[in-house]
């Protein structure tokens, strides 16, 4: 009798450890499948950079559109991840709330897509900030990185394709190098989006975003 109980209690003994063993080669197999997708999608937006559709001058007429900054900054943002994950970059935004500008979509997109390549490729393992707001009755739009110090003539001769699609706009574009990086200033016509927000501000300085923004990345990495 006691060696039938003792064999019942072995039998439910292994079954148990069988199916605690099933459950746990389970877990295992779905975090590595997940881990295989998460680095599979990395690999695909390393291996997908963004390439911008060139406007050819006197091939097409402008339009003018009201366009939303925020979503427009995010969008490229979003578009430029990968080239950012091949050179470990980190992209900051930081948009003044119901901006808007009246311009060709294609033209807005094509000067910051240019502007946002050239400072991903010049600040390896560094940020990139896109910025915006209201200020002396324009939209005033500056992307920084923190790429070190450029050779400004050089920097000023690649710009001018830029310069001259902004021009074409009522815009103007402006370039701040220093040995700390370098901030390319546009400034675009305003919208009547803008006549909602009625308080002209000041435009935040890159570094003091930067430094507002990392404590609370550092919180948001001890609390996970």
């Amino acid at each position: 009798m006691l060696s039938l109980v003792l064999s019942r209690i072995l039998d439910g003994a292994v079954a148990v450890v069988s199916w605690a063993a099933l459950l746990a080669l389970t877990v295992s197999v779905a975090a590595v499948i997940a881990g295989w997708g998460r680095r599979r999608e990395l690999l695909r937006r390393q291996g997908s950079p963004f390439i911008p559709a060139r406007i050819q001058l006197g091939q097409a007429p402008f339009a003018a559109e009201l366009l939303d900054v925020a979503a427009e900054a995010a969008a490229l943002l979003l578009r430029f991840e990968g080239l950012a994950a091949q050179r470990f970059v980190a992209l900051e935004l930081a948009v003044q709330p119901a901006l808007a500008v009246r311009a060709d979509p294609r033209v807005l997109r094509e000067i910051l897509g240019d502007l946002v390549e050239r400072a991903i490729r010049q600040s390896p393992c560094g940020r990139v900030l896109l910025a915006a707001v209201h200020l002396g009755g324009r939209v005033q739009i500056t992307i920084s990185d923190d790429g070190g110090q450029i050779d400004r003539a050089a920097w000023a001769s690649r710009l001018r394709p830029a310069q001259r699609l902004a021009a074409l706009q009522g815009a103007t574009m402006d370039l701040d190098a220093r040995t700390s990086g370098t901030t390319v200033v546009l400034r675009w016509p305003s919208g009547t989006g803008n006549q909602q927000i009625g308080v002209e501000t000041t435009l935040p300085d890159p570094a003091g975003v930067w430094q507002a923004a990392t404590p609370a990345r550092a919180s948001s990495n001890v609390e996970r």
